[in-house]
């Protein structure tokens, strides 16, 4: 008798599982048919399969308590003693999960994350958006390990995958260097990046450059005594962001080696002052 509820159990199990893998196979096939933006439709996937996955699990418990006689949906009195038990939990863990579902919903609909982007959570929390559940988010960092976060926790989202991004580059040069050749050597370094990465720069409603990169000129000369800061600035794709940044330090530092300009750094001078040292004979 126990031996033949174990197996209907395990039985049960197996069929929850495949039809969880059917959804998904589903799921799959409905969006493949649909004109979806792909990280929209990465988004509504991970949310559907929580959802079934919560569907599924809710009603496998019941079936296996209720094979094992724990559970009996016949009987009122059962019912109602089942629903004082999930009122007595729910109860407790009500406030967090009440809070990381509904937080979950406003992240979804406001469309703050998707699935796909690389975004910066609470100030630090880095990676990209890995799964959205209505309970929980998950990212993979740089690493690839993932990190799981309720959504309740969820207080500052930085999304670095919105359409576009402004790239920023700052850079200290020694006092002693001409300003005007600095200027120069930045501007050949914007028309480097304009033209290797003319395809990504935002464009206008007129199908002009939106904002290319260009030399915002000298931003700062007090803040620390190594040098000027002079900025370049560009607007790219969200998705070349990183790699029009990295391009633009890179070339920042081979047009100064090449124009012989001296990137600043911390010198220490020390003044030695020698005494009046005097011999008795």
């Amino acid at each position: 008798m126990l031996l033949r509820k174990i197996i209907k159990s395990i039985i049960i199990i197996v069929c929850s599982y495949a039809l969880l893998k059917l959804i998904h196979y589903i799921l799959n096939k409905i969006f493949k048919f649909k004109r979806f933006d792909v990280r929209y439709k990465n988004t509504l996937c991970s949310i559907l399969l929580s959802i079934s996955y919560y569907i599924i699990f809710t009603a496998t418990l019941i079936l296996i308590l209720r094979e094992f006689g724990i559970l009996d949906t016949a009987r009122f009195s059962t019912l109602v003693t089942g629903a004082s038990i999930v009122g007595l939990l729910a109860g407790i863990a009500a406030q967090s999960i009440l809070k990381d579902i509904f937080n979950g919903f406003f992240i979804i609909f406001e469309k703050q994350i998707q699935v796909g982007d690389f975004v910066l959570i609470n100030e630090k929390f880095r990676g990209t958006v890995d799964e959205i559940g209505i309970r929980s988010t998950s990212l993979r960092d740089w690493d690839l390990k993932r990190v799981t976060l309720p959504n309740g926790s969820i207080n500052s989202v930085r999304n670095y995958s919105k359409d576009k991004m402004r790239v920023v580059v700052h850079v200290r040069v020694c006092y002693e260097e001409n300003p005007m050749k600095v200027m120069e050597s930045l501007e050949e370094v914007c028309s480097i990046m304009n033209e290797t990465y003319s395809k990504y720069l935002i464009k206008s409603s007129h199908g002009e450059n939106y904002s290319p990169f260009k030399v915002y000129g000298i931003t700062d000369i007090y803040e620390n005594s190594v040098g000027a800061q002079y900025t370049i600035t560009g607007v790219v794709a969200s998705h070349k962001y990183f790699h029009a940044l990295k391009d633009a330090k890179l070339q920042i530092l081979i047009v100064f080696n090449k124009n012989g300009i001296k990137i600043a750094y911390p010198t220490h001078i020390n003044i030695l002052q020698s005494g009046d040292c005097s011999k008795d004979d």
